[in-house]
């Protein structure tokens, strides 16, 4: 029964729907569909071997287990009974499915170091998109181009960002952050970006926000946030895919 609730689980958040990229990248959603199945498969062909054994069993000795089933009844009943006792943490998957990262593991992780990315490979204000106009970018790719924009390109451009919000620590302004992930939740980096011209919204809330790059002074690779002046937001729902 556990290898089929198991499997079951892991179906239901992924064919049912979209809550396994709570966890892992859609890449890997063929992989625990095939390892929903096994489990199904493999835990149904378990209880139907103990049945039919048991079946064969009571065929052959229709009398049998009188003394016996006396003697050790106690001992019987009190095994499965414990062995029920493994149904509860599978049984709360299904109930209290564990939800996405946020703004606790945002405020508490270091930004990731400057990447060796280069800025030209970032085409982000290529020919094709006039200037004035907003420019849409991920998290990711604003924080990297924010550390290798030599050229300064950013610089006076109008930038949409989507993220959810995260309470700044030390007090000043609030972050703007989106977790990216490589595999799984368990080595998400967050990206993020301060805001302190707008009131804090409420923690977890998703936005999307446009403004423009607050373009620091000195080596941009040892500015530890960089900081973004938000000219307009409008708050959005949960996106189905929560990382980048």
């Amino acid at each position: 029964m556990v290898l089929v609730l198991l499997g079951a689980s892991a179906l239901s958040v992924t064919l049912a729907s979209g809550l396994y990229l709570n966890y892992v990248q859609a890449a890997f959603k063929p992989f625990l569909v095939a390892a929903g199945v096994v489990l199904v498969v493999l835990g149904v062909v378990a209880v139907a071997s103990d049945l039919l054994a048991a079946a064969r069993g009571a065929d052959e000795n229709p009398e049998s287990g009188g003394g016996d089933d006396d003697h050790h009844g106690h001992s019987h009943a009190r095994g499965p009974g414990v062995a029920w006792l493994l149904l509860m943490p599978v049984i709360a998957v299904f109930v209290v499915a564990p939800p996405a990262l946020g703004a606790y593991t945002a405020s508490a992780a270091n930004p990731p170091a400057p990447s060796d990315v280069e800025a030209g490979s970032l085409d982000e204000f290529g020919a094709d998109v006039p200037a004035g106009e907003p420019v849409p970018m991920e998290l990711q790719a604003f924080v990297m181009r924010a550390w290798t924009d030599a050229d300064r390109q950013m610089a006076g451009r109008e930038i949409e960002l989507t993220g959810f919000a995260v309470p700044n620590p030390e007090g000043e302004g609030w972050y703007l952050a989106r977790l990216q992930m490589a595999c799984c939740a368990a080595d998400a980096i967050v990206n993020r970006v301060l805001v302190e011209n707008e009131p804090e919204p409420p923690k977890d809330s998703w936005w999307t926000v446009t403004g423009t790059w607050a373009e620091p002074e000195g080596d941009l690779q040892e500015i530890r946030d960089h900081r973004f002046t938000v000219g307009e937001m409008t708050a959005v729902d949960n996106p189905p895919d929560p990382y980048e």
